[in-house]
């Protein structure tokens, strides 16, 4: 070989070589593009459902155990209304117990009088000469009646000494008769006391069992936000305000789904108010109708009548005398139909409803209190009697006694200061807050939570409220 042709032969070698380096320098600094197995994209679309389908999971714990815990404190609540129920009603066994005693004692001792003054009577018949039968009649008689019985048998008495005895014997008759109603108040308050004080155990055993629940879903919650933060990648604290998110989101539809049925409910008195009120014009315009065909009728039979009698008086030989025509009769004017009746408003709210709802909103932040009626602490019957006595008006401590003392009023017509009660029954409410407009109360919900503003749609609110 020549040695220009190795000089050919080395550079066409040397060209090769640099295109190889630069292809493989090319292919190092861009690879094509690399896909995933279809193995590794099922195994991270199970990874994302198994992970979504424990959040799910995670989330419905949390909301169960919230519920549960919901659902104790409103036990807890419940009882304790119906203590301050069994409290009234000891209080009122007190008062009666109290009254009747009074009672037994004033007639005791108007009967004591009477017997006295038989028995002067008796000294007086003594010296007086009164032979021994009679005196014994006075001194040895069981008692007022037995007295009179003896007395009537000696013949006696005259008719002034027949009173004196009579009075005597039924004054003590009534002594004897309200003895007995007092003893039967005395047992009537005992066996009030002995319910008050199972109802305060059962009361306190709830409040105690609530508390003891709260702690260990407290704990149970922490738990499952800390495993919320680790599958979601976020942290505790972030997890804690969703789930918060999460209730209150529930609250709302709540609340507007107890909304909606007060507005079904209010539509439907109104259908029923209009369906009254046209049943009684329709009644009305009948009795109208009716009277007016008797009037025709009446007024038919006296024409007749009078011209039966007209045909009798008439002499045969007269000319007969033409009709005259007769008048027509002026047209009444047809009766205007009154429009149908609205439903009666309901009364109208007692004087100083301002410092009801001044007194309340004062109480914000303060501590739910079971039988509490403040300072410190309120229950929810505790906070609207003490509120409403701001105003001059006494209700009882007692969710279902303040049910009795205040008118009713629809939920669509409440006015601020107007009550509103929860559970199956007005009598057996288990809770209430004090209205204050816009869909708005104040409350003392529960142990654990502070009086605050809340909204009145919950599912067992009542269709009536209550106004003092």
């Amino acid at each position: 070989m020549t040695p220009r042709r190795a000089l050919r032969a080395g550079a066409a070698v040397s060209v090769v070589g640099l295109l190889c380096l630069s292809a493989a320098m090319s292919a190092s600094a861009d690879p094509g593009p690399v896909y995933p197995s279809k193995e590794k994209v099922a195994k991270a679309k199970e990874a994302v459902t198994t992970t979504a389908g424990k959040v799910s999971q995670l989330d419905a714990q949390y909301a169960a155990s919230s519920a549960r815990l919901s659902q104790v404190q409103d036990q807890a609540s419940a009882a304790a209304e119906e203590f301050n129920g069994a409290q009234l009603a000891l209080d009122k066994a007190k008062d009666e117990a109290k009254a009747a005693a009074a009672r037994a004692k004033a007639a005791q001792a108007t009967a004591d009088a009477a017997g006295l003054e038989v028995r002067r009577y008796a000294a007086t018949v003594y010296q007086a000469g009164g032979n021994l039968g009679e005196l014994d009649a006075y001194l040895s008689s069981k008692g007022p009646q037995d007295l009179v019985d003896r007395a009537t048998a000696l013949d006696a008495v005259s008719d002034a000494r027949a009173r004196t005895l009579q009075k005597a014997a039924a004054t003590s008759a009534v002594a004897r008769t309200m003895g007995a109603q007092a003893q039967a108040a005395s047992e009537a308050q005992a066996k009030a006391a002995a319910v008050a004080q199972q109802k305060r155990d059962a009361a306190q055993q709830k409040a105690d069992a609530a508390q003891a629940e709260a702690v260990r879903i407290q704990k149970e919650q922490d738990q499952l936000t800390t495993q919320l933060a680790s599958l979601r990648k976020t942290s505790v604290e972030l997890e804690k305000q969703r789930q918060d998110g999460l209730a209150a989101a529930a609250a709302a539809r709540e609340a507007a789904a107890a909304a909606a049925k007060q507005a079904r409910l209010a539509e439907e008195r109104a259908r029923a108010a209009r369906d009254a009120a046209a049943r009684k014009e329709a009644e009305a315009a009948a009795k109208r109708a009716a009277a007016e065909a008797a009037r025709q009728k009446a007024a038919a039979e006296a024409a007749e009548r009078a011209a039966a009698q007209a045909a009798q008086n008439r002499p045969s030989t007269s000319r007969p005398t033409q009709p005259r025509p007769s008048q027509p009769r002026p047209s009444q004017p047809t009766p205007s139909k009154p429009k149908p009746a609205d439903p009666p408003p309901p009364p109208p709210s007692s004087g100083g409803v301002s410092a009801v709802i001044a007194y309340a909103e004062a109480q914000l932040g303060k501590p739910y209190v079971w039988g509490g009626t403040g300072p410190d602490g309120f229950d929810c019957s505790g906070l609207t009697l003490m509120a409403w006595r701001q105003a001059g008006v006494y209700l009882s401590h007692y969710t279902g006694a303040q049910w009795a003392e205040t008118a009713r009023v629809p939920i669509s017509d409440l006015r601020p200061g107007d009550l509103v009660f929860y559970g199956s029954s007005g009598p057996s409410s288990h809770h209430m807050g004090l209205y204050v407009g816009g869909g708005q109360m104040i409350e003392a919900p529960r142990t654990g939570l502070n009086v605050r503003y809340a909204s009145i749609y919950r599912s067992d609110l009542l269709p009536y409220g209550g106004r003092p």
